[in-house]
């Protein structure tokens, strides 16, 4: 590619090395043809000139050739002023057509030279024609027009023929420079409309981004309350769109945000804003909508949506979404308030099962506002030890031996009383508090359960219950290392009950940490098992020793046939796959005597004893242990 006139890398560096030789070149070849013409015509003083003029511009060319291209511009420039000037002053002065090479020399050493050369070159050039005048004007010397011949034609054609083609050279650098100027602008100016797109916009689905979405929603609001309507805001949360990402990789991530984005789009007007908030989150901002009909209308288009097959890859993928919806009720509504109502709307449809929307109502502000207290507080509690631990015997259902404890949190508040771990476990999963709460059950546990084996209460097998939030935030393996290093308490008297949900993520990262813990001789159970998904894939994947059969189902045991069949059909699976089985929420002697008839082995629950303290539980279990024993 050449390289244009005023090109960025280095204009110096190109001028002297391409234009420099083509001008000396250009001029000694002009001044050859003439040097021949006047020897020819017997012209002997103009050739000697012209002789010594082509050896000074060769010298300056073999200069320029050994990469000195300042000296090399300088010589060649004072030479051709030195040669005019001597003609002027040894032959026809000022009527020489010589003097229509003066201003070419003056473009020449513009382009060519130091400002301070071109300066001095016009000088020069002044200097000498100022004393030709006077000289002719003083009558020191007198010039006599030049006689019109072939000699007069063949310098003038030189002169004008060397001008023309060193302009031309120059006119075609300037159009380069001009052509690259207009590519260099052209660039620029998409690059700014490019960057001022990205400021806005989404890069990957092209969707307005929260910037935007923020400046459509003021604009929505105000012309809303101008026409006396109102503006909904769509807040759209993708289900389980880690578990795509990670299992089918980020590309095909990518594909499905894109399609997802799409789909959107055709869900509503022209009038309403498509919003990628990041991630797999996304609003859609309706204007002027008449009530809430409106919004929820849409809203199942969009999950209706959403919902349908994508293929990505080989597989065929179904998605799922949950929608939270915030309406505009007064002047005061900003896009922050309405971003953070949908949002607790959203959070409100996950929680009710998924694939869903809500409509966020004040209820929902009330509740938010009780979570941040009870997180404040629960901080506050750590520190303060306001946490215990309480424990729940395991029973043996044939020799009614106890085998096992449950370790339960407990939260006795000075101010708010025992608080039910239903309210505060789900807010400190959701504020990651579970990680610093789980460490301290985890140490807790051990110690207790070493304790009471010092105290010979037997080797009790003590069930740790693990939130996923803990897998995937914490250091699990290090955790339970160091609170058995820390105790002194064997592996094999640990088993950490792991949920359903977290088992079915069925990560490589999962599988190497559950295989180092049993690498330790730590056992598994799964919580609650039943109400969740209840794939048996994982149960081979997994290894796990024991299911827990979830107290809903014991509770109504004997009075609902369709729990009797789920119990009996969780207890064939665990016989076929050789697992220990529990059932959870034992309260009375009908449920206990069905469940060893179906096979059940092992049991927890009322009928002897709830969750106790550990002084109370270690006061349970020595009574028991003596009973037995007379």
């Amino acid at each position: 590619m050449k390289t244009p006139f005023f090109s960025s890398d280095s204009t110096t560096q190109y001028i002297r090395q391409k234009r420099l030789g083509a001008f000396i070149g250009i001029t000694m070849l002009a001044i050859a043809f003439s040097l021949i013409e006047k020897i020819t015509s017997q012209q002997k003083q103009d050739a000697w000139i012209l002789g010594a003029t082509f050896v000074l511009i060769g010298v300056a060319y073999l200069i320029a050739r050994r990469g000195r291209y300042e000296l090399a511009a300088t010589s060649f420039a004072l030479t051709l002023t030195a040669m005019i000037a001597t003609i002027h002053w040894t032959s026809k002065g000022i009527y020489d057509p010589a003097m229509l090479a003066y201003p070419a020399i003056i473009v020449f050493t513009g382009l060519l030279c130091a400002p301070w050369l071109f300066v001095l070159q016009c000088a020069i050039i002044m200097l000498n024609m100022s004393l030709l005048v006077l000289a002719e004007v003083q009558g020191w010397r007198h010039s006599t027009p030049s006689h019109v011949g072939l000699g007069y034609w063949i310098d003038m054609s030189l002169i004008m023929s060397t001008i023309a083609i060193s302009v031309g050279l120059i006119m075609k650098d300037f159009r380069l420079a001009l052509r690259a100027l207009q590519i260099e602008n052209l660039r620029v100016s998409n690059s700014q409309k490019e960057i001022e797109f990205l400021a806005t916009h989404d890069a990957l689905t092209h969707l307005p981004n929260r910037v935007l979405a923020r400046d459509r929603c003021s604009h929505a609001l105000d012309l809303a309350q101008r026409n006396q309507q109102s503006t909904a805001l769509i807040f759209i949360d993708l289900d389980n769109f880690k578990t795509i990402n990670d299992s089918l990789g980020h590309a095909a991530g990518d594909q499905l945000l894109v399609e997802m984005a799409q789909r959107l789009r055709h869900c509503v007007r022209q009038s309403d804003t498509v919003s990628r908030q990041g991630g797999d989150e996304f609003l859609i901002i309706l204007e002027q909508i008449g009530q809430a009909a409106d919004a929820i209308e849409i809203t199942q288009k969009v999950i209706h949506q959403i919902s349908q097959p994508l293929q990505l890859g080989h597989l065929n993928i179904t998605a799922t979404c949950s929608v939270g919806i915030a309406l505009a009720n007064s002047a005061q509504d900003d896009f922050d308030s309405l971003l953070q109502r949908a949002d607790m709307a959203m959070y409100r449809a996950k929680a009710s099962g998924r694939n869903t929307f809500c409509l966020y109502n004040s209820s929902m502000d009330t509740k938010a506002t009780e979570q941040l207290h009870l997180e404040s507080k629960m901080r506050e509690a750590l520190g303060n030890s306001e946490f215990t631990l309480h424990y729940q015997p395991q029973f043996d259902l044939q020799s009614g031996q106890i085998i096992g404890a449950e370790a339960l949190v407990r939260w006795r508040h000075p101010e708010l009383g025992l608080v039910p771990p239903g309210k505060f476990i789900p807010v400190a999963e959701n504020s990651g508090l579970i990680v610093e709460m789980g460490e301290w059950i985890v140490f807790e546990a051990c110690r207790q359960a070493k304790e009471w084996q010092s105290l010979g209460l037997g080797n009790l097998v003590m069930g740790i219950n693990i939130s996923p939030i803990q897998f995937r935030r914490g250091d699990v393996e290090q955790l339970v290392t160091s609170a058995l290093n820390a105790t002194g308490l064997a592996p094999e008297l640990i088993e950490l009950e792991l949920t359903e949900s977290l088992l079915l993520e069925d990560s490589q990262h999962l599988k190497v940490i559950l295989r180092n813990l049993r690498q330790l001789g730590l056992r598994f159970s799964i919580d609650d098992f039943g109400t969740g998904y209840s794939n048996l894939s994982y149960l081979k994947h997994f290894e796990v020793e024991r299911l827990k059969i979830d107290q809903s189902f014991i509770r109504r045991l004997t009075e609902d046939a369709h729990d009797e069949a789920i119990v009996r059909a969780i207890i064939q699976v665990a016989n076929s796959l050789k697992l220990q089985l529990i059932a959870e929420g034992i309260e009375d002697q009908a449920s206990l005597t069905r469940l060893i008839e179906l096979g059940c082995e092992q049991g927890q629950g009322y009928l002897w004893s709830p969750a106790l303290p550990a002084d109370e539980f270690q006061q349970f279990v020595i009574r028991h242990q003596t009973s037995r024993a007379s």
